[in-house]
């Protein structure tokens, strides 16, 4: 690897990027259950050295192993290993992803622009953006597959200006098949690519059908790969899969899930939300809407190709999130460097006087709604949510506890909250669960009560707490003691929308005996 002599504006960019975002990495977003379920999986495979154990938390809420995802939990045990078990761990990663995803957003920005000056200024705009931000702090996958997806796309806008073998077009499949160990949302970036691919086969015709059927193939392959791993873990693997699925609307028919997109776009513009955090994008999203609908009028009217192949990923990309049928909110990140590589383009083509009155605007309001966001939406209390909670309880006893309190503990020692919907298909009472897990603490927060008071409405985070809630209250009044009461605005609640509203009180109880 040749490394520059002399420090280009990119790499200055890039190195404040990491610097900044190191000092408030564990502050914004709070910590969410995902990041504990994924890291928490990841300590589990490491300890029991077998990529095909389930989550040790999880005892009756339905785990089946599968291999999608297999390469993401080896990628945070290399973590686990060299810094320990913690969340900053597992964010470091995704920030050095992003960190790499500004480096490919910025040659991407160059190819398209043919500008320094723009493609330096794609880099800070991208580092500014609230969403990439947000993305590059939270413990999940989404982060790696941007990654993947710029590389395949520098790629393969590099390579296809000339074509004499098929070796790129395997190259390509590999590339995007790694995603399948990542996360099954690696669906979106292999649908760009094949839509890409589709495009140059049957209109531009600068891919073969030999390069069509090498790339499908490779991926095709690596899919099978995947699949076939899985069927290794689990022999019910297709049939657990899509039970899961059908839970998540996978299932529904193509129309239903295609209604649901304008209002999976309608929940992020006014930033709705069960339990993920949902940045404020109102600005990107109207410039984003803008820039399409110039761009659309830019190809029909005078014929601009340049911007063809943007357009078809951003189609394959909403196309992906239709056929899916999820609508996860952290997926929209996709959407981001295609979006802003566009509106580059328009920007490109006006005066240089123009340019960078438009460009100072668009930094300043970015720079603007970031500060005011990281202001007011960061959250500096989750040492202290661990702290009162280590201050009576020790790692290495067995709870029942919300998720994001794996942090703290030792590995299998927490039992977390979604189990108890499943006590009675189980025949089971909650003091059978507690009796049999030996547990011996429960951390219980406020917000059960207001989950059960405000039931059904809140019953997709925990399931139906109603079954079990009068013997769950009646076992912490007779058979447990109150040994200590904290109260914390941020963890003390799931739910987004009252995540700070007010100071939500987290109770422990010592189970006095078995019952």
């Amino acid at each position: 690897m040749k490394f520059p002599k002399k420090l280009k504006a990119v790499h200055i960019i890039m190195i404040i990027f990491f610097v900044t975002n190191l000092f408030f990495l564990t502050n914004f977003p709070f910590v969410h259950s995902d990041e504990a379920w994924l890291s928490g999986l990841s300590r589990n495979i490491l300890a029991e050295k077998d990529l095909s154990v389930t989550e040790p938390f999880f005892d009756l809420y339905p785990r089946h192993p599968h291999a999608v995802k297999s390469l993401f939990h080896l990628i945070q045990i290399i973590f686990i290993k060299l810094m320990g078990y913690s969340i900053f761990t597992f964010r470091f990663i995704s920030l050095l992803t992003g960190t790499a995803a500004l480096y490919l957003f910025y040659k991407l920005a160059k190819h398209f622009t043919r500008s320094d000056i723009l493609a330096n200024t794609a880099a800070v705009i991208m580092s500014l953006d609230i969403q990439f931000i947000y993305a590059s702090h939270f413990a999940r996958q989404e982060i790696i597959l941007l990654l993947i997806l710029l590389i395949a796309l520098t790629y393969f806008l590099s390579k296809y200006r000339y074509q004499n073998t098929t070796r790129q077009d395997i190259v390509m499949g590999l590339m995007l098949g790694t995603g399948i160990g990542i996360h099954p949302n690696s669906f979106i970036i292999a649908l760009v690519f094949i839509v890409l691919y589709t495009y140059n086969l049957l209109i531009t015709k600068k891919i073969k059908l030999h390069n069509y059927l090498a790339f499908g193939g490779t991926l095709a392959g690596i899919a099978l790969f995947f699949v076939t791993l899985s069927f290794h873990f689990d022999a019910n693997f297709i049939q657990n899969y899509s039970s899961y699925g059908q839970k998540l609307g996978v299932f529904s028919s193509i129309s239903t899930k295609f209604d649901r997109l304008d209002y999976f776009y309608q929940k992020l513009f006014y930033r709705v939300s069960g339990t993920y955090y949902i940045p404020p994008v109102k600005f990107q999203f109207a410039l984003f809407a803008l820039t399409i609908v110039f761009i659309i009028l830019q190809v029909l009217l005078k014929k601009d190709k340049k911007n063809i192949p943007l357009l078809l990923i951003f189609l394959g990309i909403n196309t992906a999130y239709v056929l899916i049928g999820r609508y996860n909110q952290t997926s929209i990140i996709f959407i981001f460097p295609v979006c802003y590589l566009m509106l580059l383009n328009i920007i490109s083509i006006v005066r240089k006087k123009y340019m960078y009155i438009i460009t100072t605007i668009l930094i300043i309001v970015l720079a603007l709604n970031t500060t005011a966001t990281l202001t007011t939406d960061s959250h500096d209390n989750y040492d202290n949510y661990l702290r009162e909670i280590s201050s009576v309880v020790g790692k290495n006893k067995r709870v029942l506890a919300n998720l994001n309190a794996d942090y703290y503990f030792n590995n299998g020692q927490l039992f977390d909250y979604r189990n108890l919907a499943f006590l009675e298909e189980n025949n089971l009472e909650f003091k059978d669960y507690i009796n049999t897990n030996k547990i011996e603490y429960i951390i219980y927060p406020e917000e059960m009560d207001f989950i059960y008071n405000n039931r059904p409405v809140w019953n997709i985070l925990y399931g139906n707490i109603y079954p079990y809630y009068q013997d769950m209250k009646e076992f912490l009044d007779n058979n447990c003691q109150l040994v200590h009461e904290f109260t914390n605005k941020t963890y003390g609640i799931r739910i987004t929308k009252y995540i700070g509203k007010q100071e939500w009180k987290i109770k422990i109880y010592q189970v006095k005996q078995q019952q």
